[in-house]
Parts: structure tokens; sequence; C-alpha cells
């Protein structure tokens, strides 16, 4: 009977790392870029049990447990947002940023700001690859498709070609690490980051979008809450069971 009780706790379990993982992804719904996450599992241990007909074989499976945090990579809508210094991502490309120590990151959260030097930076702060530097006097701000950063400065009548954005993209987008604030890092499993080579179009005046579904989630935090009262049900039987056997002795 106390394998009842194993059985049934690791679904309570699994279905709770169920029910946090769609949690986290209807609490960032509105997070520009979000990717939402999926829990996978797999069948534990299998114990085979003698006496099967025939000789036929009888295996007990012991349960379940977390596989992993699968993160589904599928682009997000674009919305028009109008500010120059909004780009979305049409495309399998990654912005590339460089952190604290000097090492790249990447991320499709195009909220890009210029800081008191001029230096072109993301929301988070970090500066964009290529330490792109937007003049003081700059009357108008132009992003094209391929990532070509100009500038219209006050007196010229032609835009200045201040760099160029780097957008990379990866083999397996699923096996990029997650850094928290919409950035990733490369893994062995992401792949190296290879160059996008026009892939990928640089959209100004917009915003990926959440990738999360919002009537998509709520299925599955029901199916989870019914799939966990189910196996506190299973516990309360193997319970009740038990009371009965102790009760035999008597």
């Amino acid at each position: 009977m106390m394998k009842a009780l194993q059985i049934a706790a690791s679904g309570m379990s699994a279905q709770q790392t169920r029910i946090d993982t769609v949690a986290n992804n209807l609490a960032n719904v509105n997070t520009t870029s979000f990717k939402k996450s999926r829990a996978a599992f797999q069948d534990v241990y299998y114990q085979e049990l003698a006496g099967g007909a025939r000789g036929a074989r009888a295996e007990l499976g012991g349960g379940t447990r977390l596989a992993g945090l699968v993160k589904d990579h599928t682009p997000g809508t674009l919305e028009q947002t109008g500010d120059p210094l909004h780009i979305g991502l049409a495309g399998p490309g990654y912005l590339q940023l460089t952190d604290a120590a000097g090492s790249p990151v990447y991320t499709r959260d195009g909220s890009l700001r210029v800081d008191a030097d001029g230096l072109l930076r993301s929301t988070s702060g970090l500066p964009v690859a290529g330490d792109i530097v937007v003049p003081e006097d700059t009357l108008e701000l132009t992003i094209d498709i391929d990532g070509t950063v100009s500038a219209l400065l006050e007196g010229d009548d032609q835009p200045f070609v201040l760099g160029q954005l780097e957008v990379f993209q990866f083999t397996n987008p699923a096996g990029l690490r997650s850094l928290g604030s919409n950035q990733y890092a490369a893994t062995g499993q992401s792949g190296v980051a290879m160059f996008d080579d026009g892939k990928t179009e640089v959209r100004q005046g917009h915003l990926e979008t959440s990738n999360v579904d919002v009537a998509e989630e709520l299925i599955h935090l029901v199916t989870a809450q019914r799939a966990y009262e189910l196996n506190s049900k299973v516990i309360q039987a193997a319970d009740e069971a038990m009371q009965i056997a102790a009760n035999l002795k008597r």
C-alpha cells in the first residue's frame, strides 16, 4: 500500500511543477518577447512483479518525475509602438548584447535606450554589441531592416551611419540558457551563435509581444489541477485501504 502512496505523491509533485510553470507563463503574458515554458515529464523505474500468467512479464511503474522545462522560442507577434528606439525581430534571430564580464548574451527584447554618453543599450542596461554611440545633436535615428543604424545630425542633409546591430541565430534555440531579463546565453545544446545573414528583418518602431496564449495556459491549468486532485484521491483511497487492513487484525 505504501507503493501507491509514493506513486501518487510523485504525481502530485509533478502537477505542482506544471502549475508553477503555467503560473510563470501567465505572469509574463505582457512581458516583451517572453518565451513560454512547458514542463516535460518521464515515467520512472519499473518493478517486475512475480506471478505473471503463463510467463508473461508484469511490470509496475514507480510514478513520474520532471525531465526538464522546455522553452518554446516560437516568435510572438510584432506590435507597432512608433518609438524609434524600439525594434522587433521578424525571423529567428537574436540581438547580441555584451554583459559586464564582456561575454555575449542574446535577446529578442528590442526595447533600446540611449544612455548619458550616447551609447545604445538594452532596457536592462547592457550595451548593444558594436558599441553604437548616438551623437547628442541627432535629429532623427533610423534603423534599417538589415540592422544598419543611421543618424541625421543637425546641419546635415544626409544621414550618417553609426554602426550595425549584430543579429545571430542558433541551430537549437530551445537549448539556450535563460539568464532572466529576456536574456539568453549559448550552450552546447543550442550550438554556437551564427551570423543571421539576412534571415531576420529588423523592424524599427515595433516590439515583439509574449508568445503566451492565455486560453491555452488556462486549459493547461485546469487539467493540471484535475490531475492533482486525482492523485490526492489515490492517496486518500490508499489510506482508507490501510485502515481497513489494520482493523482486520483486531
